[in-house]
């Protein structure tokens, strides 16, 4: 996996507006890039653990019932 680029206000900025039609300005773009950030490093952190054989803690499997249960 190589390495990812810190989130710019410029792509907070482009993401708003192209794809949620929301423009933001250069502050409030900013400040959405400072808070994102470490959400994005932590997901990466993440996806760096070795868990591709693990299964989750819980795992839902339907029990068919017969009758009137």
């Amino acid at each position: 996996m190589t390495k990812r680029a810190a989130l710019s206000q410029q792509t907070v900025r482009a993401v708003a507006a192209q794809v949620a039609g929301h423009p933001l300005d250069q502050d409030r773009a900013e400040a959405n890039a400072v808070a994102l950030e470490p959400i994005l490093q932590q997901l990466e952190s993440l996806r760096r653990l070795p868990l591709k054989d693990v299964e989750p803690a819980v795992v839902f499997q339907p029990v068919e019932r017969g009758g009137d249960d």
